[in-house]
């Protein structure tokens, strides 16, 4: 339940800041991190809970002021296509190469949650365990790709960004990761 209830409160925080950047004056590169967040927190409750509701009361990924009591939850591919992934999406083109501050989100890692989204609903169409899901949901994807598509997409996105790491990198050995300086 915790991440129930903490996640829906970050997800219309970054819904209004999508909706009302603009207006204040915010760089596309703020707006791109909160559609990251939005995105991460539908991802970790699609992972949890399986589908999930869109629609907080005032329309599907819409800012929301008024309380509501009622939800309807969408099916998992319906959380996929039409939140996680255009917001990944987004995110990856928008996001700085560099942080903008120390611990803020970048192109790299928007790239890395994408490539994981990715393999996750491949695997979820492909469900080599016949796992049931909530609401239940026919194992087909709305834009008509399959898993093996989905998993080949998760192999490009990967790949470009261990191709363009930006501040990021491995270690040179293995005793350098745990080394306390």
């Amino acid at each position: 339940g915790v991440l129930w209830n903490n996640a829906f409160p970050a997800i219309n925080t970054a819904s209004g800041i999508i909706e009302n950047a603009t207006e204040v004056g915010l760089s596309a590169s703020l707006i791109a991190e909160a559609r990251f967040f939005r995105a991460f927190d539908y991802f970790m409750l699609v992972q949890t809970y399986g589908g999930v509701p869109l629609d907080l009361g005032a329309g599907e990924l819409k800012f929301n002021t008024s309380t509501v009591r009622t939800s309807v939850r969408n099916t998992v591919p319906e959380v996929y296509t039409k939140a996680i992934f255009p917001d990944l999406l987004q995110a990856t083109t928008d996001l700085p190469d560099v942080s903008r501050l120390t611990g803020t989100v970048t192109k790299t890692v928007a790239r890395l949650f994408l490539a994981k989204a990715y393999l996750t609903y491949g695997w979820w169409l492909e469900n080599p365990n016949n796992i049931p899901t909530y609401p239940a949901a026919q194992r087909t994807d709305p834009d008509g790709h399959n898993a093996a598509w989905y998993f080949q997409q998760a192999y490009d996105v990967a790949t470009i960004a261990i191709e363009n790491p930006g501040p990021y990198g491995l270690q040179p050995t293995f005793y350098d990761v745990n080394v306390g300086g």
